[in-house]
């Protein structure tokens, strides 16, 4: 398998592996402290035991240093269209028609619109911590691969 694909699956992995339960909670809506508690902490830690469960196996120990920052990367990049989804039963009304102009602008600004909607939906916390521990683990990676050099 190609690099390009190898960095496309890290890419959806972690997309997918912090977006899905993150908008299943959003979707659920437990009361406020609970709710809070499993953004904050809960999700970020399904991403690092995705991580962890993963990065001694060959394939992806070949990729170090690109496996957790793709994983960071499909994080930040999905995030608004992510939040958007999970904002929709509290009211968001992202996806009107008269609205899809300004959602593919805040896609287009992905840093930026993470920040703004993650303080919104209560997301912030967790993206935060998850990378903090993703950045964490590609460093951790760059001193592994020079250490077996």
């Amino acid at each position: 398998m190609s690099r390009i694909k190898y960095y496309s699956f890290y890419f959806c992995l972690g997309a997918f592996s912090y977006w899905l339960p993150d908008i299943l909670i959003q979707w659920i809506r437990p009361p406020h402290k609970i709710w809070i508690i499993l953004l904050t902490f809960f999700v970020p830690l399904i991403v690092a035991v995705i991580w962890y469960k993963l990065h001694d196996r060959k394939v992806y120990s070949l990729h170090r240093i690109g496996f957790p920052i793709f994983m960071l990367i499909g994080i930040w990049i999905i995030a608004p269209l992510a939040i958007a989804i999970g904002m929709i039963p509290a009211g968001g009304n992202f996806f009107e028609s008269d609205q899809i102009g300004n959602l593919l602008t805040f896609i287009s600004f992905f840093p930026i619109a993470t920040v703004s909607m993650s303080t919104y939906s209560g997301s912030f916390g967790g993206i935060i911590l998850v990378s903090l521990f993703l950045i964490a683990a590609s460093i951790s990676g760059q001193e592994n691969k020079s250490n077996s050099k």
